[in-house]
């Protein structure tokens, strides 16, 4: 026979458990990591400045943060943003 060929590596059953507990919390945490960063990235941040209200029908509506000019969705009138200065 091959030395090295064939032989396992001893391993009692206490120890197969801590590594196999090992591995899941490690999974854990990288799972916990990619969903604060998922959270992080796809999350909603409304501002004063991004809310429109209609003059005409008083309907509130959220506009793309640069924009100066919108349509109403729900009379489509045309409506001018107004920021407020900080």
């Amino acid at each position: 026979m091959v030395e090295g060929e064939g032989e396992m590596i001893p391993i009692s059953c206490k120890g197969g458990f801590l590594i196999y507990l090992f591995i899941w919390i490690i999974v854990i945490v990288i799972l916990w990591c990619r969903e604060l960063w998922r959270r992080k990235v796809y999350d909603w941040a409304l501002s004063e400045g991004s809310l429109c209200i209609c003059d005409d029908c008083h309907y509130a509506f959220l506009v793309k943060p640069n924009e100066t000019v919108s349509r109403c969705p729900r009379c489509n009138e045309i409506c001018s943003v107004k920021r407020k200065k900080r």
